[in-house]
């Protein structure tokens, strides 16, 4: 990257701007999801994260990738997923809405869960106690490879959900994407969503498969009582009433949100994000957004 001024750096005829952006700890589950096929897997995955932002539902879920028949404890094809909630949320709760969430696995057909875990477990979850009731008394133990597991009986055959799964707290980032107009915005982050889901191991992004969300601050600004409102100075239309971040050549913002299984994977995603959407046209700056220490951690982008 070449510098530009004192916090605008050139990166491939984008400007980056050399600011942090603030991390939070996440409680994840992170789960594979085996199906007859890679289009059933990865669907049913999309299905599974659902109604998953954590300003709105109890539980956030986010799609990682796709899984090979080689890496799969039933010799299928997968999809990895994660889901996750900020710490300050509370383990209790977050183990409830996990347990909910997964209770809904039975109504997907072909479909069987495994823990994919990576790191450290804080804590574990007994899955299969839960869900297996879905079974009334025809469940069985069962075991898949290593992994022990209760044998559900389905429409659509036998599934297989692990007994215990592990959970570990991993991290968030995102960023604030500007663009000469909407269009650059939504195929900007779906080459983000691409590289990602394709290439860097342990990061998910959210609203697979486009990637990119309409953003949100912490705090209101009028309506104080809530936790979460529009970002207001990342928002066209009321740029000329607040005080906006919004550049004088861009129209439109895509805010590009990622969850991370530690800091490191955090980086390697951050980054590929960044390289994707520099190389679409229209992309005129990137930044992060910045709540003043409202949550955990920072990491650089220009750093990346």
């Amino acid at each position: 990257m070449n510098h530009i001024d004192g916090r605008i750096m050139d990166y491939r005829g984008v400007r980056i701007e050399d600011t942090f952006c603030e991390c939070t700890d996440v409680f994840t589950a992170r789960i594979l999801l085996t199906a007859i096929s890679a289009h059933v897997a990865m669907a049913e995955a999309a299905h599974l994260c659902g109604f998953g932002i954590i300003t709105a539902a109890p539980i956030q879920g986010c799609v990682e990738g796709a899984a090979s028949p080689e890496e799969t404890p039933d010799h299928r094809p997968g999809a990895l997923i994660h889901l996750n909630a900020p710490v300050p949320v509370g383990f209790d709760a977050f183990r409830r809405a996990l347990l909910e969430r997964l209770y809904i696995v039975p109504h997907l057909p072909t479909c069987s869960v495994f823990d994919a875990s990576i790191g450290q477990a804080v804590e574990t979850v007994d899955a299969a106690a839960y869900v297996g009731r879905w079974g009334d008394g025809f469940e069985t133990e069962d075991r898949v490879g290593s992994k022990d597991t209760m044998r559900i009986p389905i429409m659509t055959g036998d599934q297989q959900i692990e007994r215990t799964f592990a959970i570990t707290v991993g991290t968030d980032g995102v960023l604030e994407v500007f663009g000469a107009g909407i269009a650059a915005c939504m195929l900007g982050a779906e080459n983000a969503a691409r590289r990602i889901l394709d290439d860097v191991d342990g990061v998910a992004v959210f609203n697979y498969p486009l990637g990119g969300i309409s953003g949100a601050k912490v705090g209101g600004r009028r309506y104080t009582e809530e936790g979460v409102t529009i970002n207001e100075p990342f928002c066209p239309s009321v740029r000329r009433a607040v005080e906006t971040k919004i550049p004088a050549d861009a129209a439109a913002v895509i805010e590009f949100p990622l969850v991370a299984v530690d800091d490191a994977a955090i980086r390697a995603g951050l980054k590929a994000a960044v390289d994707a959407f520099a190389g679409t046209p229209g992309i005129v700056e990137i930044t992060a957004p910045s709540f003043g220490g409202a949550w955990e951690d920072e990491q650089s982008i220009s750093a990346l």
